[in-house]
């Protein structure tokens, strides 16, 4: 209701301390029940065969191997999958291992890493784009410039891979009602998938929302496991069955964070200043997929954030946008954009650099008194030292970010051995979200984000014969603790709005590890993920 008036902080008693979560005592000893948790009376168990090409149907099962398995009670066939349903998950899994599948793949077999490249590239040299900003006339100052600086960025491919693979335990009960167990981001969508699947209204559905073994955005799109195990349980109603996806399964058929390829350029005056700026952005869109009726004008606003709604005071610019769609399934993944804000600010250093001025204070002359990028990148190089000496062989990098209601810049700062080996030492995030809650947990939100983007360093989803090549943890690497930094949060919260921590950290972390790897290197970064040499 509008006339509830919120307690002033100044008189909170509670919110602004750093207090102990309450779910803490019962995470460290196991209580949490998660969606691969579930064990209910009588219950069997689901593995999942996909077709490996994305939109690809079954054409021909040879299951007769796998009936005759140990503990195989039904082999279940749809559209596009295969599952079997045994006692135990094992046993279903080497069921599934035995199966004998043909695929019809279609034509989204011949597509890959260089056909999807090629359609990026094209969407770029397309002469009819949407616009996603014009301000001024970009092309005029372009002509008008003393300088000119183009440089072109992109990034592969990324699975969110979490931790539990997606999971779904439901249960058709003999009057029809619909009973699904699962971890899920959005509750509602579970639930409007399992209605439609079972074909029974939402009354007669309840969804049990359990702890998440990981999210990232991958678990706000349960349509396509919620569904697989409502058709699953279909063939064997009136008893509970938990589908699983194998670790293979979940890595090869995610909603991935769309490849992406961006061009840049920005004319400069004689002092270095930047008086144009344009942009265009190549890359599927999300909304398309999964919310076509937010697409305005051919624009999906998460594809051009942070580069159609730049802080920068520059005059002349145009921000236009190609969407194309291939056939991988694409989703909201940690800090959606976040590919932009590396490009960005990544791009901002090199118009830094071509101006022969410090990456700090170039951004500082760009950013009006007051502004609220402007406070968090003073605090973030207050902090971190920016300018002071750093030990023998350590670099510094600085960016900036704003995203889901707060406002964040950072520092990194890192060495490269002789080896091209990288060493993040420690990163510097300052964020203000207007108030803050528990400066503790914004802290370990600060942490969790770096700890999620160290990845992208090196980690990518590549693309042959129209299905992913990584299948597990050895070709997609996670994280080790030895690679995790030192991650110091500054709270510079100025009061009047509340923003988010679970996201806007991720945005200003890489564009200043790699800002800080062309100062320890010389040599700039334009693609992900690193590559040798």
């Amino acid at each position: 209701p509008k006339d509830v008036k919120l307690r002033d902080p100044k008189d909170w008693k509670i919110a602004g301390k750093p207090l102990r979560r309450l779910d803490i005592p019962d995470k460290v000893v196991g209580k949490p029940v998660f969606g691969v948790d579930v064990d209910l009376p009588g219950m069997l168990h689901a593995s999942i065969f996909q077709s490996p090409v994305f939109g690809g149907k079954v054409k021909n099962v040879d299951s007769a191997e796998a009936e005759k398995m140990r503990g195989v009670k039904k082999i279940v066939r749809e559209a596009d999958f295969v599952a079997v349903v045994a006692d135990n998950w094992w046993r279903a899994n080497q069921a599934v291992k035995a199966l004998k599948v043909e695929w019809d793949e279609g034509a989204n077999g011949k597509f890959s890493d260089e056909t999807i490249m090629a359609m990026l590239r094209e969407g770029l040299a397309d002469p009819k784009l949407p616009e996603a900003k014009k301000v001024g006339d970009a092309a005029a100052a372009m002509a008008g410039a003393a300088k000119v600086i183009e440089a072109e960025y992109a990034s592969p491919y990324l699975n969110h891979a979490t931790m539990e693979p997606m999971t779904c335990t439901a249960w058709i009960k003999p009057d029809g009602f619909v009973e699904v167990w699962t971890s899920t981001q959005n509750a509602e969508a579970s639930m409007a998938a399992a209605a439609e699947t079972a074909g029974v209204p939402l009354e007669k559905v309840e969804v049990h929302k359990m702890m998440l073994g990981g999210g990232f955005g991958r678990r706000g799109a349960p349509q396509d496991y919620v569904k697989q195990g409502v058709l699953i349980a279909k063939q064997v109603p009136g008893v509970p069955v938990k589908m699983m996806w194998s670790r293979e399964e979940d890595m090869r058929h995610g909603y991935y964070r769309p490849a992406s390829l961006v061009r840049m350029k920005a004319g400069l005056d004689a002092q270095g200043n930047c008086v144009a700026f344009e942009a265009k952005i190549a890359c599927p869109s999300i909304l398309a997929l999964l919310r076509p009726e937010a697409i305005q004008k051919g624009i999906d606003f998460s594809a051009v954030r942070t580069l159609n709604d730049m802080p920068y005071a520059i005059a002349n610019q145009k921000v236009e946008y190609a969407m194309r769609n291939g056939h991988v399934p694409v989703g909201f993944w940690r800090a959606p954009g976040l590919q932009n804000a590396v490009y960005r600010e990544c791009f901002i250093d090199e118009l830094a650099q071509a101006a022969g001025k410090d990456p700090l204070e170039y951004r500082l002359a760009m950013l009006k008194p007051g502004d609220k990028n402007r406070l968090v990148l003073e605090a973030a190089a207050k902090h971190a030292g920016w300018g002071t000496p750093l030990p023998a062989g350590v670099f510094r990098g600085i960016a900036m970010s704003d995203g889901f209601g707060s406002f964040t810049a950072g520092v990194a700062e890192v060495s490269v051995n002789p080896a091209g080996e990288l060493k993040i030492h420690r990163f510097v995030m300052a964020i203000d979200s207007g108030h803050v809650v528990n400066p503790d947990t914004c802290a370990a939100q600060a942490e969790g984000n770096a700890a999620y983007c160290i990845g992208m360093l090196y980690q990518a989803n590549t693309v042959k014969d129209g299905r992913m090549v990584e299948g597990n943890f050895d070709t997609f690497q996670i994280p080790g603790m030895t690679e995790m930094p030192k991650v110091e949060t500054v709270l510079v919260p100025t009061g009047g709005f509340w923003g988010g921590h679970g996201e806007p950290g991720a945005l200003s972390f890489m564009p200043a590890v790699l800002n800080a790897v062309h100062a320890a290197t010389g040599k700039r970064v334009r693609t992900l993920p690193l590559k040798p040499g």
